[in-house]
């Protein structure tokens, strides 16, 4: 999976929606009102997942068992590996039965048996066992794909799996050459003509067997603009699948206030926008995204990589077009310090938990505790989302760069309980905000007027 910096990427500001009364003044103090619009349902909560490496071989240290036990205990839906179709075998069917197994590669599905978290399935890898597979650009090569990948989905259809076509076509399905940007000429193997062409033959086959199987189509590396994507929109391609899959990395961005969530959400946003203008209203699933915790190029705090993806989890959950995000990955692949791709993982290499454990998992309790939410922006850079639980209601707020804070004032002296993830709780008529999202149990149901000050 490449991990190419991203330089210089354009993208428009998130606009915040109106959803609170407010009324701005120029001492960088705002107030708005809580309480008194209705919160917005969305038909399903959104799947939240973990990036593993068990399917295209190599020795990154993981464990089925543990791997197994970090699924259940962080409480995630979903777990992400590859089905690379030169490893793939599946048991032939035996005493009259018509269904196959999948078998190989047996690491892959040693993992699966022992955890009910969904698998999302990448379909993909060059082949280099059939004729024109290394990567399949001719008719002949992508009937061969869509032959793998209709008998991959029939061998495992019993696990319930999502399916991705391919992973990051337009960085990866050839390699050495320079950065690809734009949709790419058909001459170029990382085209989007090339990956639409192969996206249809798959959709295609693995409708003919599965009719009802979730398909996403794109799992789209950097791609500035989303020149490459809407290319692949224009082509048709999305007609027949379930979503469209694309990954979110901003950890080399040149200017350091752009390697945060709110960057990646700004981004994302962009897209949607573009998809709506196009007509389309296939979801969006964010199938990777992440910060490697490094020591020297672009160096990430652990604490930063932490408070990005709590974030970006938070703003999916108040988010309905985002239906799911996959985060990459479970554990560091690697020991080297400096390494960007060693250092992605929630926990360390021995899995032991970095500070991103503990807010990933803080912050799917704090998602599926909550029912209905608004998301509103008081000032640029602040974050507030209201929701109710079972006990009364709830706010959860932060400020998206780390050099940045804010303060809520709750009228007449009132106080509330608040607590940011994995820290100590307290209770104050005055909650201090940073990039660290804070959890706020109100004390009263009814509409109240809060204000909120931009510190720094």
């Amino acid at each position: 999976m490449v991990r190419a910096a991203k330089i210089g990427l354009a993208v428009a500001f998130l606009a915040a929606g109106l959803l609170f009364s407010k009324i701005y003044a120029a001492n960088h103090t705002t107030s708005f009102w809580v309480g008194k619009q209705p919160l917005a349902e969305r038909a399903e909560r959104p799947m939240i997942g973990l990036g593993v490496h068990f399917g295209i071989g190599g020795e990154y240290g993981y464990s089925p068992q543990k791997s197994a036990q970090v699924l259940r205990s962080d409480a995630f839906d979903s777990v992400r590996d590859d089905l690379a179709w030169s490893l793939f075998r599946a048991a032939p069917a035996t005493g009259g039965a018509t269904t196959q197994v999948a078998r190989e590669p047996a690491k892959l599905f040693d993992f699966l048996d022992q955890t009910q978290a969904r698998p999302l399935l990448v379909l993909g890898h060059p082949n280099p066992l059939v004729p024109d597979g290394q990567p399949p650009l001719t008719d002949v090569g992508r009937k061969s794909f869509g032959d793998f990948a209709a008998k991959a989905v029939l061998a495992t259809a019993k696990r319930n799996p999502i399916y991705e076509i391919w992973n990051e076509w337009n960085m990866n399905a050839v390699l050495g050459r320079p950065f690809l940007v734009g949709e790419g000429d058909p001459s170029d193997p990382r085209a989007a003509a090339n990956y639409s062409a192969l996206a249809k033959e798959a959709v295609a086959k693995i409708r003919s067997v599965a009719p009802q199987a979730q398909v996403l189509v794109g799992a789209v590396g950097m791609d500035p603009d989303w020149k490459w994507t809407m290319a692949l929109v224009r082509s048709g391609v999305l007609e027949g699948a379930s979503g469209l899959s694309v990954h979110l990395y901003n950890h080399c961005e040149r200017e350091v206030s752009n390697r945060t969530a709110e960057a990646a959400i700004r981004q994302v946003s962009t897209l949607r926008k573009l998809l709506d203008t196009a007509g389309s209203n296939l979801p969006i699933f964010v199938t990777e995204i992440g910060w490697p915790t490094t020591s020297k190029m672009c160096p990430i705090s652990t604490q930063t990589a932490a408070n990005n993806i709590a974030q970006f989890l938070l703003w999916t959950a108040a988010t309905p077009w985002i239906k799911g995000t996959w985060i990459y990955e479970m554990k560091d692949q690697g020991q080297d310090p400096a390494a960007l791709e060693d250092n992605f993982g929630l926990y360390d290499y021995a899995l032991a938990p970095k500070p991103a454990a503990c807010a990933t998992r803080e912050a799917i309790r704090v998602i599926k505790g909550a029912g209905p939410m608004r998301l509103e922006q008081p000032f640029p850079g602040l974050f507030v989302i209201e929701t109710t639980t079972p006990a009364g209601k709830q706010l959860i707020a932060w400020t998206s760069q780390d050099n940045s804070s804010a303060t809520f004032e709750l009228p007449g002296g009132t106080e509330a309980e608040f607590a940011p993830l994995c820290q100590q709780g307290a209770k104050s008529n005055t909650i201090r905000l940073g990039p660290t999202p804070v959890v706020i149990n109100l004390p009263t149901k009814a509409p109240f007027e809060l204000k909120a000050t931009l510190d720094r």
